[in-house]
């Protein structure tokens, strides 16, 4: 599904305000933590304790979720991985493949225990070429 305008800014809007970085946060303040693949993306991936539907999407969706969304056009997808407890497995994916551009792949959900550390990898993907690109975020859930 395409997102509406709307809600992508404020989602762009939300991440650039965090920096797309790590930040620890406290187990629910509602943090959404951003982490672009590197160079001069548009793209990203998200991890949210707590993520809010916006008005005319259908899914309802619980606390602890990620996301991968492409805004390039440069027949590269996103692919943003979460490591719970970070012991080196990822639990978790979350793609944009198999779309065009401007596209967020929907939440994958799985509530996690108060205060779980999580990392999240985002990267540039294609079928039948190796992830590039890829960056890491450290937090708390």
């Amino acid at each position: 599904m395409r997102l509406r305008a709307l809600p992508v800014v404020t989602a762009v809007a939300a991440a650039t305000f965090l920096g797309l970085a790590t930040s620890p946060a406290q187990a629910g303040t509602g943090l959404l933590l951003g982490v672009r693949p590197v160079g001069n993306s548009t793209d990203w991936g998200n991890f949210n304790q707590d993520p809010v539907d916006h008005p005319g999407e259908s899914q309802d969706v619980p606390g602890d979720a990620i996301r991968a969304c492409d805004f390039t056009g440069d027949t590269w997808g996103v692919t943003a991985w979460l490591d719970v407890n970070r012991d080196g497995t990822w639990d978790r994916s979350a793609t944009t493949s198999g779309h065009s551009a401007d596209y967020c792949s929907p939440w994958k959900t799985g509530d996690l225990r108060e205060n779980t550390k999580v990392t999240l990898k985002v990267c540039h993907t294609q079928a039948g070429q190796a992830p590039r690109n890829c960056r890491t975020g450290d937090t708390v859930a």
